[in-house]
């Protein structure tokens, strides 16, 4: 197990030492605020950032010169020049994807949100290979020109719609990969200045992909069996990104649901990661039926919805919820699924196979492979399993099958097999030290709350579902006690300062995601609800609410320096207190 130095630069990556790392150092909470803002000062520091959120340099390199190398094809350019004139140059903008028929979904979704023809005329998708042969893709089939990685799909519109391509690129997760844009700008022969040996070695380690792919999916498929249960490694769907994952997952049951009468609808039950919301209200344009609290009061309300004749094809949920960690009754829900047919699908990231088993209580799991099970935070992966209990496993599977393209890119698969070798490992000992942490916080009087699975309101409904085995050598012994409440939590302070304060002083890094090796802070609600503040508070996900993803480091280390950065929070608060005339709570100092 490692893991990398706790602290970084503003706007270098996390990790400091890999270009390829996958979250960007925002050290203090001011950053925060300007990165959420668009602070041109924050900006100009970062060198890198979260993959879905911020393209990365590689990626734009790359984009530049492919869209200079269409420019200069007569096919292209003319097609081009037909909608954009002589300035094409300097109004056409570029983003990539590995696929065509990623590609195509991204013209296709920038086409649907603007309503000027002219504009829309001028959103084009080409196919550029290895060789630089360029075909435009009128529809999403091209034909194969050049081994699958030797090719990729360009989409070419206005600039002022960049926006809304990268909020595709965000939502979806289907984007070109850091790696996979370094071996074309190293290799290609299109490119300049790549590709200049004699010879070139563009040959990739496809045989040893294979076999990753292989790994991980049995790996996978072995976490989520239980004695009862066996899971198959061909039920479990691999794909670049976790968000993919979800995608595919909706295009999966929106397939399976066509010939149904009525609009297809789904349930979001929580208050789920913001671009799950948004790929499938947003990108798929589905119907989705808000239950934001998961609370019990929002399980009778669907139930009473769904009995007055309420109509959904799918519901999703998180377990636990990110980011106030709460769990929610999954075997009601389940009952309920099946009475009025429709498909549950739990997104188990936050939890993990190794502490829950949720299979039995839902059609479809998907998991960010980009957290914990990589840990190393330097690539992207999501999964898709489908349960053996669901009772459309079979049309399912016929149609994730039919449907799926393989974009999951060669040397990043690599990456994942290596890095996940030792997950199990790793969660039982952030497991271990983030129950160690949120147990401090709550003996701390600046701290109001500390939202951990352990010990909050739905603790036992999260024991429910804790992973039961036996431990090897130990007759009749089972171990529930190895599978713990996770590595998430986040905290309320009793005030708005004390949660900089402690943000600010806390000695880990500082940054988006989440499940990584190093313990990673952040002020989760601005970073993924800065514009919808007033919304996100009303399911109780305030502005200064503090996440912490808690990592793989010596214990007594965190312990120290949580202590630091709370002493800093009762100072703050106290001096807060004392500012506006107020008592200070009970034990709390005052510097």
């Amino acid at each position: 197990m490692s893991q990398e130095p706790r602290t970084a630069g503003l706007g270098q990556g996390l990790p400091p030492t890999d270009i390829h790392a996958v979250s960007v150092s925002l050290p203090k909470w001011q950053d925060t605020v300007g990165w959420a803002t668009k602070d041109p000062q924050v900006l100009a520091h970062l060198t890198t950032g979260y993959p879905r959120f911020y393209i990365h340099p590689l990626v734009q390199r790359l984009a530049t010169l492919l869209l200079q190398l269409l420019l200069q094809d007569e096919a292209a350019a003319s097609s081009i020049e037909h909608v954009y004139g002589q300035e094409s140059r300097a109004t056409a903008t570029a983003v990539l994807f590995p696929h065509a028929t990623l590609g195509v979904c991204c013209r296709d979704y920038l086409r649907r949100v603007v309503s000027d023809t002219s504009i829309k005329d001028a959103v084009l998708a080409f196919q550029v290979n290895f060789a630089g042969e360029v075909q435009n893709i009128h529809s999403g089939v091209v034909t194969s020109t050049a081994d699958a990685f030797q090719r990729l799909c360009v989409v070419v519109f206005p600039h002022h719609l960049f926006e809304e391509a990268k909020a595709f690129w965000q939502h979806t997760g289907f984007g070109m990969t850091s790696r996979h844009a370094l071996y074309w700008l190293e290799q290609a022969p299109c490119l300049p200045g790549a590709g200049t040996s004699s010879h070139p070695d563009t040959k990739l380690p496809l045989g040893d992909a294979k076999q990753a792919v292989t790994n991980i999916r049995d790996q996978i498929s072995g976490l989520l069996s239980s004695e009862t249960r066996k899971m198959t490694p061909e039920d479990v769907f691999l794909y670049p990104s976790g968000m993919s994952a979800i995608a595919h997952s909706a295009s999966a049951l929106q397939e399976s649901y066509r010939c149904s009468s009525g609009a297809f609808r789904i349930a979001v039950f929580g208050f789920l990661y913001v671009d799950t919301f948004k790929v499938l209200s947003k990108v798929k344009q589905i119907e989705c039926v808000l239950y934001g609290h998961a609370s019990p009061a929002d399980m009778d309300q669907l139930e009473r919805n769904l009995q007055d004749g309420m109509e959904i094809h799918a519901l999703y949920t998180e377990f636990p919820g990110n980011p106030l960690l709460g769990s929610l009754d999954l075997r009601r829900l389940y009952k309920l699924s099946q009475t009025f047919n429709f498909h549950v699908v739990v997104d188990d990231t936050v939890g993990t196979a190794v502490n829950l088993d949720l299979v039995p209580f839902c059609d479809m799991i998907c998991t960010s492979l980009t957290k914990m099970f990589s840990g190393a935070c330097n690539v992207m992966g999501g999964s898709l399993t489908i349960c053996p209990g669901s009772k459309s496993k079979s049309v399912l599977h016929d149609t994730l099958t039919r449907q799926y393209t393989d974009t999951y890119f060669p040397l990043d698969l690599l990456v994942m097999a290596q890095n996940s070798k030792d997950f199990v490992e790793r969660v039982h000992v952030a497991n271990q030290n983030a129950e160690a942490i949120a147990a401090k916080l709550r003996n701390h009087p600046v701290v109001d709350t500390v939202f951990y699975s352990k010990g909050s309101a739905t603790q036992h409904l999260y024991d429910g579902y804790r992973r039961r085995r036996r431990q090897t050598g130990k007759t009749g012994e089972d171990a529930q006690a190895q599978a713990g409440y996770g590595y998430l939590l986040s905290i309320r302070f009793v005030k708005d300062s004390a949660a900089i304060a402690f943000h600010d002083a806390l000695d880990v890094a500082k940054g988006p995601s989440l499940g990584t090796n190093f313990t990673l802070c952040c002020p989760y609600t601005l970073l993924a609800h800065a514009s919808e503040l007033e919304w996100a508070a009303k399911f109780g996900v305030v502005e200064h609410l503090v996440r912490l993803s808690v990592g793989i480091e010596k214990r007594d280390e965190l312990e120290e320096a949580v202590d630091r950065a709370l002493e800093a929070a009762a100072k703050a608060a106290g001096a807060e207190m004392v500012a506006l005339g107020e008592e200070s709570k009970p034990g709390l100092a005052v510097a």
